[in-house]
């Protein structure tokens, strides 16, 4: 998928502007502005045509201009199908969407449609914070590639939560009679992640090893939510008492987590933030491989404040890994990045500002 140009009205500090990127992948696009200029409102808008909310986490309406009634960002395309038109509005109170000629296409089709990923600042939770940051970032890949896996996670959902009301009252009967279902769509949501992530592992330690050396010896690994080499069966009948004592479910593919290791250690306990944010980008553009190689069409990736944390060395290591692969790359600069730099398009956002669509 390449982006060709975008069109933004009335979201956050834009009321009108328009870009049009380069019709190639490779070479990437740097978006050039003081802090609060509204570099980052232009990532936030491409992943809204994917997503339909915004990657910063705030109120949906946060995106809508102040004084206006609505938020209208429109994507021009380049799919595997042809050139085709995207537009997300967003309104206070509903969203409305559009792919090529298909009106109010639900969000989870957008999503499948437009592969887009994002590597914000906020990118070092996914080493040293809690595990639901690796898990969301293992399943976006999973949800590309296994096309069961949306469906599986939607009935595996409202399982849990009935399992977790029987934990509530105490009702072991209830909570037993749930039991079967929670197995096989436990395992075959781990089967999923399992298969992903052994796909995704090699291009990992490659990425890593071109971008921090190859004197780390990196690994990945992958924890289930339950004690490996015993029958999951056993294992809920063994913490029984403790879930009803909880009120919820203890072990499940909602526990999951990745192992990021580094030299055998992990590596929220050695690497500097500058490493770690190296160690996501390897991870997202082994993902990005896969997902292109098995939906033949290349996802976005977008890098919020792309210099930060690194220097000149490891900038330049960042973007020929970003460059030789099959992605379309848009960051954003707090400065202009080095002439050095083999970067194709170059867009300052005071030269963008009050451009109508």
């Amino acid at each position: 998928m390449l982006i060709r140009s975008l069109a933004l009205t009335d979201f956050r500090c834009h009321a009108g502007l328009r870009l049009s990127f380069s019709s190639a992948a490779g070479g990437g696009a740097a978006i050039v502005g003081d802090n609060a200029t509204g570099k980052t409102s232009i990532l936030e808008a491409i992943y809204l045509l994917s997503r339909g909310l915004s990657f910063r986490g705030s109120s949906p309406t946060d995106v809508i201009r102040h004084g206006c009634d609505h938020a209208l960002v429109v994507g021009e395309l380049e799919l595997p199908d042809g050139p085709t038109r995207v537009a997300v509005q967003r309104e206070r109170t509903q969203i409305q969407t559009r792919l090529g000629r298909t009106k109010e296409i639900p969000i989870v089709e957008l999503a499948r449609a437009l592969p887009i990923q994002v590597m914000d600042p906020r990118a070092h939770r996914l080493i040293d914070e809690g595990p639901v940051h690796r898990r969301r970032l293992l399943d976006w890949g999973v949800f590309h590639v296994e096309h069961s896996f949306i469906q599986d996670w939607r009935q595996f959902q409202r399982l849990l939560r009935q399992r977790n009301a029987a934990c509530r009252q105490r009702d072991r009967q209830q909570l037993r009679a749930w039991n079967p279902s929670y197995i096989e769509l436990s395992r075959r949501i781990d089967d999923a992640r399992r298969r992903h992530l052994d796909e995704v592992a090699g291009g990992w330690s490659r990425h890593v090893e071109a971008l921090l050396g190859s004197d780390h010896a990196p690994r990945i690994g992958y924890r289930s939510g339950w004690p490996s080499g015993v029958d999951f069966a056993e294992v809920l009948d063994s913490v029984e008492a403790r879930e009803l004592d909880a009120g919820h479910s203890v072990v499940g593919p909602h526990r999951a987590d990745l192992r990021l290791q580094l030299d055998g250690r992990q590596v929220r306990h050695q690497a500097s933030r500058g490493q770690q944010k190296a160690l996501v980008l390897a991870l997202l553009l082994a993902q990005v491989e896969v997902v292109s190689q098995r939906l033949g069409q290349a996802p976005v990736l977008l890098i919020d404040d792309f210099g930060a944390e690194w220097g000149e060395g490891m900038r330049r290591r960042a973007v020929a890994q970003l460059n030789a692969s099959p992605v379309q790359w848009i960051s954003t600069w707090l400065d202009a990045p080095d002439s050095g730099l083999d970067i194709r398009d170059m867009f300052h956002v005071e030269h963008l500002a009050d451009t109508t669509p």
